[in-house]
C-alpha cells in the first residue's frame, strides 16, 4: 500500500468507527414509587397494618431492613408513628420485617 493511500484511509476507516460508539444510549432511572398518604389509622390493628406496609414499601425500595421505625418518618414512608394503645408498644422485628403490639 502506498504512503499515499495509508493517511486518506486511515481518516475514512476513523470517521466510520468512532461515531458508532458514541451513540450509546443510558438506560432511563426507574420512576420512584409514589409515597404513602398521610396515616388514618383509628385502631391498634389498622397501625400495625400501616406500618407494615411502609416496612414492605420500604425494603422493596432499599433491600434492607430501617434502623428503627422513626427511620420510616424521616425517610417520608409515615407521616408519623401511631400511638400505640395504654400498655403496649410497636415491637419491630428486623428478620422477619414485621411490626406487631407487645405489652411494655
Amino acid at each position: 500500500m502506498t504512503p499515499r493511500l495509508v493517511l486518506p484511509l486511515t481518516a475514512l476507516l476513523l470517521t466510520l468507527v468512532l461515531p458508532t460508539g458514541c451513540n450509546r444510549k443510558k438506560k432511563p432511572e426507574p420512576a420512584a414509587l409514589p409515597a404513602p398518604p398521610p396515616s388514618t389509622a383509628t385502631t391498634p390493628e389498622q397501625a400495625v397494618a400501616e406500618i407494615n406496609r411502609s416496612l414492605e414499601l420500604w425494603t422493596f425500595q432499599r433491600n434492607q431492613p430501617p434502623k428503627d421505625l422513626n427511620e420510616l418518618v424521616t425517610a417520608g414512608y409515615l407521616q408519623r408513628l401511631p400511638a400505640p394503645p395504654a400498655g403496649k408498644k410497636f415491637a419491630f422485628d428486623p428478620v422477619k420485617m414485621r411490626v406487631q403490639l407487645v405489652a411494655e
